[in-house]
């Protein structure tokens, strides 16, 4: 036979209960909130990384639909010369088809046939991107600026709990998601190349620069937390002053100031 249970055991039951699920929505969100974090960071890399090397332009002569330039190659004059370009039918070529530079790949113009449909869809991307490629410099000074707030708030709260592992975490994982984005973004760059040449080489760098800054910004935190937890920073072993058990406190996220175990709180 059971035995009834206080309303005041109800309660603290209930509270528990509503606790633990407020901890893991909680923990959730953050969770949500640093992947979206570094996913902006890695499409910042990338699209700093596209506007760096190649420049976009719609239309031209009557035939082009969109072409794509290397900035790092420069013609006679000192322009960009076009690495990739969209084309339609045109002269001994009567199908809509990519036209890629053998001044820039080393390899003859093959001509890669495309639907009409592709065609008028890399236009549209090429727009997009010569948008995102101007964006670039705001992009940037938005994320500079948004990171050395966030570095100062871990500051401050360190300063404020007489530790360092909040900024020490939160650098460390800046560093990893930025040098992954750069990463990613070259990656996906070959891949969006070998696709479809000029705006796929643009298009795969932003998303490689998007994957490797979630992979490497979320990677830097678990490893870091791994770490760091391995060699106890910022943590303290404490003795209760009320049950005089000693207990695991994380100084960097409760400050220095707490004495009591958390079944004692």
């Amino acid at each position: 036979m059971s035995l009834p249970i206080e309303n005041s055991e109800c309660e603290a039951i209930e509270n528990t209960d509503q606790s633990g699920d407020h901890d893991e929505n909680d923990n959730f969100q953050e969770t949500i909130g640093n992947v979206i974090q570094h996913a902006a960071e890695g499409v910042t890399v990338g699209a700093i990384k596209n506007a760096a090397q190649y420049a976009v332009k719609n239309g031209g002569r009557s035939s082009n639909v969109v072409s794509v330039f290397d900035k790092t190659v420069k013609s006679s004059l000192g322009n960009p010369k076009w690495f990739a370009r969209v084309d339609m039918p045109h002269g001994n070529v009567p199908f809509h088809h990519i036209n890629v530079n053998k001044a820039i790949t080393g390899v003859k113009d093959p001509h890669i046939r495309i639907s009409p449909g592709a065609a008028a869809a890399a236009g549209g991307a090429g727009q997009v991107l010569n948008v995102v490629n101007k964006a670039a410099p705001l992009l940037t000074v938005a994320s500079v600026a948004y990171e050395a707030y966030q570095i100062k708030e871990c500051l401050g709260k360190d300063i404020e709990n007489h530790s360092s592992r909040n900024t020490i975490k939160r650098v460390t994982t800046t560093v990893a998601a930025t040098a992954a984005g750069f990463t990613g973004s070259g990656i996906g760059a070959t891949i969006g190349t070998v696709i479809f040449p000029g705006v796929g080489t643009l298009i795969g760098g932003l998303i490689g620069g998007v994957i490797g800054g979630i992979g490497g910004g979320v990677g830097s935190e678990i490893s870091s937390e791994v770490i760091l937890d391995t060699i106890n920073y910022d943590i303290d072993y404490i003795i209760c002053e009320k049950c005089q058990q000693e207990f695991q406190h994380r100084r960097y996220q409760e400050g220095y100031t707490q004495k009591l175990c958390p079944n004692c709180r």
